[in-house]
């Protein structure tokens, strides 16, 4: 999206950082952090009709949002820019293409082998396309003006208009452009009101209680 490539003017970033941290060889400082499954304290059922195991949520989470992915082994490799947070932890929220740093707009999560990625909670498919920067990607309207992105994916499995249900595989993993050493990615991002927001806050909103 040619939004996503604007070249953001931070000079709060940039004074807070000094000129000769962003002179020289590109920062890319890569978190790795490991991402504990959204299913690991949930019993799985499987689906006798393709075999795919699926979450038995409890009733509490039933209503919260999923990570977008069901292997373990998935991590987190740069987290969202926000701007209450640390330096330290802005620096490493910055993405870096064509000599520009850019605030990260999502959540990118990597993994060595490709992984599916699937639907955070219900909704409808808006948008279908191909990013000649962030690669496939598939936009997802959900109730009380919620909206999911996943960028970064080879293969699309959803079209335009379609109903998806939480959990339901919409892609697979790939790359993009700003992030071309790791090759299975997905860029999430999440919207309120046509605003980002940080998909952290995203997975905790109980949607039974959302007006």
């Amino acid at each position: 999206m040619a939004k996503k490539l604007k070249k953001y003017v931070i000079p709060s970033i940039l004074g807070s950082l000094g000129i000769g941290l962003l002179v020289g060889t590109p920062l890319y400082i890569e978190a790795t952090k490991p991402v504990k499954s959204t299913y690991d304290k949930y019993t799985v059922s499987e689906k006798k009709d393709n075999n795919i195991v699926v979450p038995v949520l409890s009733e509490v989470e039933e209503n919260k949002p999923l990570h977008p992915f069901l292997e373990e082994t998935v991590s987190k490799s740069k987290d969202y820019y926000n701007k209450i947070d640390n330096e330290n932890d802005q620096v490493n929220s910055l993405v870096y293409y064509e000599n520009t740093y850019m605030p990260n707009t999502g959540i990118l999560y990597s993994c060595d082998d490709t992984f599916d990625v699937i639907a955070s909670l219900d909704g409808t498919v808006t948008k279908v396309g191909d990013d000649n920067i962030l690669g496939k990607y598939v936009e997802i309207q959900h109730k009380n003006d919620y909206k999911t992105t996943y960028y970064s994916l080879s293969e699309t499995t959803v079209t335009m208009g379609a109903t998806v249900t939480k959990g339901d595989v919409i892609g697979i993993s790939g790359s993009n452009k700003l992030e071309g050493t790791l090759k299975n990615n997905l860029l999430f991002e999440t919207y309120h009101g046509g605003l980002l927001q940080d998909p952290e806050d995203f997975y905790n909103i109980d949607f039974n209680s959302v007006d």
